[in-house]
């Protein structure tokens, strides 16, 4: 029970920190503008992200670095909240006030507040799942999570730095921002506290950034709690620790920055800076995140430059963004150079992927096989209402380019169409890339905030109609976020049972790893001269000791390698010679069983050729291993894992 509440409280000030960097990040950029709290703690997030880049480039990622971050953030909000009690005591009477008058509003904050409790609580806990329930039921990946994503902030809080990682294709493919954001986690907390960082407190971010857009562009309180409670009964396809509701919470700030007419005063310098720091922070958190990024930057200052009179200074901020960008990323891509061989996967060079080497999933090729790929993409639900509401939007924002007048209402860099076009070109050119492969997971974290945002403007519309005169866009948004939370509803009740089950476990004061697990891995490991590099496929390697020995992943067995390549389809003594080139001479594996998803056969019609290729290379690996442990000298055995010495034979 303690050990539950210090987490839970813990995820409480976490938050408050990111918004106490908002703040500085405000009092710094717009010192005549006070922002909300859910503006300051999304500018926080941000900010956070491109800091881990500084300090994972220069080697400084430490408990004490971090601790000493966030206490400062910590301090600057409680000493904001103390300056501002006055007015926080008065909003909280005016709504007191509202719902003793209106006991609907307050039947529909109460249940707002308890499904947000529930949510908060079902993330501060979350243990290892069955491979059935690993898209929704909310805990870790054993395949993506174990061997990947939980090994990365390990590795930054035990060196410093992610460090080099050539053999990792989940290393090449995201450049660093959601693990170094899982290290403000580790850096007080555990694994199992993880989900903290994403989905609990970006889902608390997203509140408050809508109820800061309500403040902005007023509406009855009943209509911004519908808007709430379509966010908190959507189902968040979650399959590993990866982003998912972080890049919501980002794109959702991005837009009010985007659509808050102050910015395009005389400070084109700070304008580029908040918008560029935003952006190259959605970019660090995953890769399928950035077409959605370019998107919006290109469409965003298209229609600045077409509606605003002063077209050099439209321009000079346009310049300045994309600097700022490649400026705050640079720390990133550096690192990831010196990792896996290019500034950004692929947009700058595939470095040492497996498609550098000509290794890579068959997928339609051609101009029919492009197109059959972009229209799949169409075929979800939230994609046609995504269309559909981005074309009613017009209703209450109408497209007017040219010299607008000083009264009006929303920035001239139409934040609502660049939200609707990056969203949808985005979705096209994801579901091109990734061969539609679970088109939703990969798409939502661009899609949904596209379509909450459309929530947020439909709930302002007072009666405006279309064209036609015969829609109304608040009704048509309320079928909407109707059909969408019936869509998936067996899946958010399943979410909410998920929740429930998480609060039971953590409650226990849970481990991921059992004390049978890390005397064995400290047995392995301790079979390894010390300084000696290893080449590791283990089902928890994130428990090794990372300053011991030079550890490299191979998360998918040839995804990633040194060129020329790791050899796939030849054998194991190509594998063994290969590996003694590249002076690693010693091998650690787990003989995993025949259920563990990285050894279950996929090859199977109606899956992508992505995955198809994917299994096929762990299965190569294995097979190669398993014949190099006939030939080779066993360090290190216990049953579940061991470890082979490459240069002795047996």
């Amino acid at each position: 029970m303690i050990s539950y509440l210090i987490s839970f409280f813990y995820g409480i000030c976490l938050l408050l920190s990111l918004a106490g960097w908002g703040k500085v990040l405000n009092d710094i950029l717009f010192p005549d503008r006070q922002i909300d709290w859910g503006q300051r703690a999304a500018w926080g997030l941000a900010f956070s992200a491109i800091v881990g880049g500084v300090l994972n480039a220069t080697w400084m990622i430490s408990q004490l670095t971090i601790l000493s971050f966030l206490g400062v953030g910590l301090v600057y909000c409680l000493v904001d909240l103390v300056n501002c009690r006055r007015s926080i005591g008065s909003n909280l009477l005016q709504l007191f006030q509202e719902c003793r008058q209106d006991k609907i509003i307050l039947a529909g904050i109460a249940v707002v507040s308890l499904l947000i409790l529930i949510q908060y609580a079902g993330w501060v806990y979350t243990g290892r799942i069955n491979i059935a329930g690993m898209v929704y039921a909310g805990g870790f990946n054993t395949s993506d999570d174990y061997h990947g994503y939980l090994v990365f902030p390990h590795k930054m809080l035990q060196l410093g730095s992610m460090g080099p990682d050539p053999f990792s294709e989940r290393r090449i493919v995201s450049l660093g921002g959601q693990s170094f954001l899982h290290t403000l986690i580790l850096s007080g907390l555990s694994d199992t506290n993880l989900n903290l960082i994403d989905p609990a407190l970006p889902l608390i971010i997203t509140i408050g950034l809508i109820l800061g857009f309500f403040q902005q562009n007023p509406t009855s309180t009943k209509r911004i709690i519908f808007t709430i409670l379509f966010l908190l009964l959507i189902a968040v396809p979650k399959a590993n620790t990866t982003s998912i509701l972080l890049p919501v919470a980002l794109f959702v700030s991005l837009f009010r920055t985007l659509d808050s007419k102050e910015i395009e005063g005389d400070r084109p310098l700070a304008n580029a800076c908040i918008i560029a720091l935003t952006i190259a922070a959605i970019c660090s958190l995953k890769s399928s995140l950035i077409p959605a990024c370019v998107f919006l930057f290109a469409t965003s200052y298209l229609c600045y430059f077409i509606s605003y009179k002063n077209k050099q200074k439209v321009v000079l901020e346009a310049v300045m963004a994309t600097g700022l960008i490649g400026i705050f990323l640079l720390p990133w891509m550096i690192s990831m150079y010196q990792s896996s061989g290019t500034l950004l996967y692929p947009l700058l060079g595939k470095g040492y992927h497996a498609s550098a080497y000509g290794l890579t999933f068959k997928s339609t090729s051609g101009l029919l096989g492009t197109a059959k790929s972009a229209l799949t993409a169409f075929r979800g639900i939230y994609i046609l209402i995504l269309i559909l509401l981005g074309c009613l939007s017009l209703s209450v924002r109408p497209l007017k380019f040219g010299n607008l007048p000083e009264e009006r209402q929303f920035s001239n860099r139409q934040a609502v169409l660049s939200v609707t076009v990056a969203a949808g070109l985005a979705t096209v050119a994801v579901g091109v890339l990734t061969e539609n492969a679970d088109p939703f997971r990969y798409t939502f974290s661009h899609l949904f905030p596209a379509i909450l945002i459309l929530m947020m403007v439909a709930m302002t519309d007072t009666g405006a109609l279309n064209k036609n005169g015969t829609a109304n866009f608040f009704l048509v948004a309320v079928f909407c976020a109707g059909l969408a939370i019936s869509y998936d509803w067996d899946l958010t009740k399943q979410t909410y049972s998920a929740y429930l089950k998480n609060i039971q476990f953590g409650l226990t004061s849970p481990s991921l790893i059992t004390a049978k697990q890390k005397s064995q891995y400290v047995a392995l490991q301790q079979s390894i001269p010390q300084g000696e590099t290893v080449l590791t496929r283990l089902d928890a390697p994130f428990i090794l000791d990372f300053k011991r020995n030079q550890i490299f992943l191979t998360d998918w067995p040839g995804g990633a390698s040194l060129p020329p390549g790791m050899p796939v389809f030849k054998g194991p003594e190509a594998l063994a010679n290969y590996l003694a080139e590249k002076s690693i001479r010693y091998l650690a594996y787990s003989s995993w069983s025949l259920n563990h998803p990285a050894d279950v056969d996929t090859s199977g019609p109606g899956l992508s050729s992505w995955f198809r290729l994917q299994s096929q290379l762990s299965h190569d690996f294995r097979d190669n291993v398993q014949q190099l442990a006939k030939t080779r000298k066993k360090l290190y055995a216990d049953g579940e894992n061991f470890v082979l010495d490459l240069g002795t034979k047996s």
